[in-house]
């Protein structure tokens, strides 16, 4: 993700894109979260609003499991805020499926829960949210928190190195806006590499219309293009790849990719937020949806080379990258339309 080379098996997911199988499960155990992102994609609430029963989940993972997925992407919401999550981290394991952990840190603050992580992660990786270490910008990203979170991801992720997990296996996932500057951005990037060998994950700003805000304020959110061309470039020099998606991963990783959202439905991506008729494990078992789903799921029409967006059939990265199709859909583009935020064409 974001070009790592520690975090995926580039290996197997060129393997199941080809032979069209399953890699990653996106599971998002409930909509939960305190660290109250203005710019959340999903709508996370500081009470609970949506979740998985424990039942929907024990089952989700018996069925990726025979489904052929060998990943686990655990997301919220917080994850970490339901009290059994270890548990089912733990069923994971038993079935022989890799955890990796989306949390936005602030769960951290209890060192024990860090030590649980990192053993149930323990060849898979984790991730945290961290976009900028300015206080003021904090404060603005998360007005109803402080800005001595960031120290307390940052000692969380200290506790991670000190107890030995791998600095590749630990990612900062950020999200870019047009409320944050180029500059403010890569010195994040930079000091989370330099400082402690972790690499980033650039997520561009998608325009998803959410309680409280009308369109047209949402604009305010979108980073200009040449602010983004900044961030890829310099990125790229930094962590010394030639190349990086437009997406915070790779097309190979999108199309062996299935989300199981807090509400039941079953989408290509967690970022798409689509709600279709017969696609709900609360009403449906995630073994049969995916089956009969799988060409939906798996962006089945763009691996024809002919039918991708305009721009992507001449683009110099069109063997791994096909822009993000969460941001072409949140745009009104649909699912296989041009990414409005990519600087490349």
């Amino acid at each position: 993700m974001g070009g790592q080379k520690g975090m995926l098996d580039f290996d197997q997911l060129n393997i199941d894109y080809v032979n069209d199988n399953y890699y990653a499960l996106q599971l998002e155990v409930g909509d939960r979260c305190y660290q109250g992102c203005i710019y959340c994609y999903m709508n996370a609430v500081a009470e609970t609003k949506n979740e998985l029963t424990d039942a929907i989940i024990s089952a989700v993972l018996v069925d990726a499991k025979e489904l052929g997925f060998t990943t686990i992407e655990w997301l919220g919401g917080e994850p970490l805020l339901r009290k059994n999550i270890f548990r089912f981290m733990e069923q994971a394991k038993k079935l022989g499926l890799k955890n990796n952990m989306w949390t936005g840190g602030l769960p951290f603050a209890d060192l024990k829960t860090v030590e649980k992580t990192a053993e149930l992660c323990d060849d898979g990786y984790i991730s945290v949210h961290l976009s900028t270490l300015d206080q003021k910008l904090y404060k603005i990203f998360h007005p109803q928190r402080e800005s001595d979170d960031i120290a307390v991801i940052l000692n969380g992720i200290e506790h991670l190195l000190k107890i030995g997990y791998p600095p590749a296996q630990i990612l900062n996932s950020v999200t870019f806006t047009g409320l944050q500057t180029a500059a403010d951005l890569i010195a994040t990037m930079e000091f989370f590499y330099r400082e402690y060998g972790i690499q980033t994950s650039i997520n561009v700003y998608h325009t998803y219309l959410r309680p409280g805000y009308s369109q047209d304020e949402l604009l305010k959110f979108i980073p200009q293009p040449e602010e983004v061309l900044k961030v890829y470039s310099r990125y790229r020099n930094l962590i010394q790849a030639d190349n990086l998606p437009m997406n915070c991963v790779n097309k190979q990783y999108c199309a062996t990719t299935v989300a199981v959202l807090n509400n039941g439905f079953v989408t290509p991506c967690a970022t798409i937020r689509e709600e279709k008729a017969g696609l709900n494990v609360k009403d449906d078992s995630f073994r049969n949806i995916v089956s009969a789903h799988r060409s939906y799921l798996s962006f089945q029409y763009l691996k024809t080379e002919q039918n991708l967006p305009t721009g992507c059939q001449k683009c110099g990265l069109k063997s791994q990258c096909w822009g993000c199709r969460s941001r072409s859909y949140a745009a009104g583009n649909g699912l296989y339309g041009k990414d409005p935020r990519c600087f490349r064409s």
